[in-house]
């Protein structure tokens, strides 16, 4: 599997594609789906202000406050996903939001790279099927301890 990120900051953010390139390689790997192998994998990622990815949230998930990532996926679910037979798969669009990880990560007295990896894990985690499920967030820390 091959990951192509097309990476666009809106806004000034600590996060290089490179980062987010290993990010969401990593995390792809470590859902182990052999659909997905051999595969060019490509993603579009945003860095965006807080205005902007409340005004996002608000339009897609009816919820009108700041948060601190989203995901819009191309396919449904994992099936659909399963299913396509392109070699070359677009999986979505993430738009992330730095200020708002910036300051969780100090709230939580973490380090800011860790909140990322954690947050654009689980971003990536959406693109691909997963819901908030076990899994899902066994994977987002087994990629977090696997990157600090």
């Amino acid at each position: 599997m091959h990951v192509i990120l097309e990476y666009t900051a809106e806004v000034e953010t600590p996060f290089s594609e490179d980062f987010l390139q290993r990010v969401a390689s990593r995390t792809l790997e470590e859902c182990r789906f052999s659909f997905l192998q051999g595969k060019e994998i490509s993603l579009n990622v945003v860095a965006v202000t807080p205005e902007r990815i409340q005004e996002l949230n608000a339009r897609y998930r009816g919820k009108d406050s700041v948060t601190d990532i989203l995901s819009f996926g191309e396919y449904v679910d994992r099936d659909a996903l399963k299913q396509a037979a392109e070699e070359e798969i677009f999986l979505g669009e993430i738009f992330f939001c730095p200020t708002f990880i910036e300051k969780a990560a100090e709230e939580d007295g973490g380090a800011l790279e860790r909140e990322m990896i954690y947050i654009f894990s689980h971003g990536v985690l959406h693109l691909v099927g997963f819901d908030h499920e076990d899994e899902m967030f066994a994977i987002q820390e087994r990629v977090t301890d696997m990157l600090v």
